[in-house]
């Protein structure tokens, strides 16, 4: 995780909710339609000794899980010496369940994601594997169910399908493995390694293609922000037979992010994190029309109030929501998207850093949205925020 220089000291107590968001703030956060549910901060969730001035102990991505059966939730959150895990089944009155304290000369914690009940987290040479529902009656350390030795720095899996897909590099090339999640979950099998042609993949959102394009309709897809300025679309269908169908670049940026599409597959947006550095550059996040997955036409971008950097998308229903650093949380309204000049407009915030809306890396880093409506945010130098929008 990339730190700028220290920012002036912003210490925070935990708060259970709820605070409501009126005339434009939540307590001391600049807000708009989103209440604050709750906050954990990082000195809660970590008996590592931390300072906002010059953090030991950060926060990164955060994921949100469901046990179906029992409808409870739970956020897990990534720090930079731990993995932990908080009950968040009434988001206004959090707990903290325990956590997994990393082995320093283990590796870091690059990636995670959430297939079938089991948390699957990258370590550079290995997959950690646990079993979520251990979390129901758990407390305190927690320890992964099984290890998987494999090298990657990005995962991402596709759940309707059953596959992870990893980024791994050598000393010469990066290459897409894909690991088949469907029969024994502990012991995942490799089923394809493939080095896509130039530029090369960043980030990856796999999944069963039911957009415009009738070419591909039913094949598994993959969409990767690439290079310096690309969108790059692989076919994974056949495991044996990768392949890209296109790379296309847009301007004015250098480092795609996220990806995110809508839930017809007809659009696309991008976040990259690097743009707003160009002068007069607002948060931009730019839109994609697939209706050619051979030819996808970027079409506009979304240009945000402030400067902050967009870091990460996901998109629910008619909404996407963005973790954009030092602007907090910002959720899109995508109505409008495939409208004549595809109209996207702000609907909700939360800011997290009060004070703060330049470049910098800290804020909000990750975001994550659990079936009830629950809004997860790790904010690097505070911690966890619960929230609750009003759309």
């Amino acid at each position: 995780m990339a730190l700028t220089a220290a920012l002036p000291a912003i210490v925070a107590a935990a708060i259970q909710g709820p605070v409501p968001c009126e005339g434009g703030k939540a307590g001391r956060y600049p807000c708009r339609a989103i209440d604050l549910a709750s906050f954990i901060p990082i000195e809660d969730l970590s008996n590592a000794p931390n300072s906002p001035d010059d953090p030991s102990e950060v926060a990164g991505d955060v994921l949100g899980w469901r046990h179906e059966a029992s409808g409870r939730e739970f956020a897990i959150l990534s720090l930079r010496s731990r993995i932990s895990f908080v009950e968040v089944t009434d988001p206004e009155s959090p707990i903290i369940i325990g956590d997994y304290v990393l082995d320093p000369a283990g590796g870091r914690l690059f990636s995670m994601a959430i297939f079938e009940d089991r948390l699957y987290g990258l370590f550079g040479q290995r997959l950690d594997i646990f079993d979520l529902t251990r979390l129901l009656t758990a407390s305190g350390p927690l320890a992964p169910d099984a290890s998987v030795a494999i090298s990657g720095h990005y995962l991402s899996i596709n759940r309707e399908t059953g596959f992870a897909y990893l980024i791994a590099s050598d000393a010469f090339t990066i290459n897409i493995v894909a690991l088949d999640l469907n029969g024994d979950p502990e012991n995942p099998q490799q089923v394809m390694v493939w080095t896509p042609t130039s530029p090369s993949p960043r980030s990856l959102e796999c999944v069963l293609y039911h957009g415009p394009d009738q070419r591909f309709v039913g094949h598994e897809i993959c969409f990767a922000g690439a290079g310096g300025s690309w969108l790059a679309i692989y076919d994974v269908t056949d495991k044996a037979h990768p392949v890209g169908l296109s790379s296309t670049r847009y301007k004015h940026s250098n480092t795609p992010r996220d990806t995110a599409l809508t839930l017809d597959h007809r659009f696309l947006l991008l976040a990259d994190s690097h743009d707003e550095n160009l002068p007069g550059g607002n948060t931009r996040t730019f839109l994609w029309n697939l209706s050619s997955l051979t030819a996808p036409v970027y079409f506009k971008s979304y240009d945000g109030p402030t400067r902050a950097r967009d870091l990460q998308l996901e998109v629910r229903g008619r909404y996407a929501f963005l973790a954009n650093a030092a602007s907090g949380l910002r959720i899109l309204d995508l109505q409008q998207i495939g409208a004549k000049k595809g109209r996207v407009r702000e609907a909700a915030y939360f800011d997290v850093e009060p004070g703060v809306s330049n470049t910098s890396w800290f804020g909000a880093w990750s975001v994550d949205v659990l079936p009830s409506g629950t809004v997860l945010v790790g904010s690097v130098r505070q911690g966890l925020f619960v929230l609750t929008p009003r759309l």
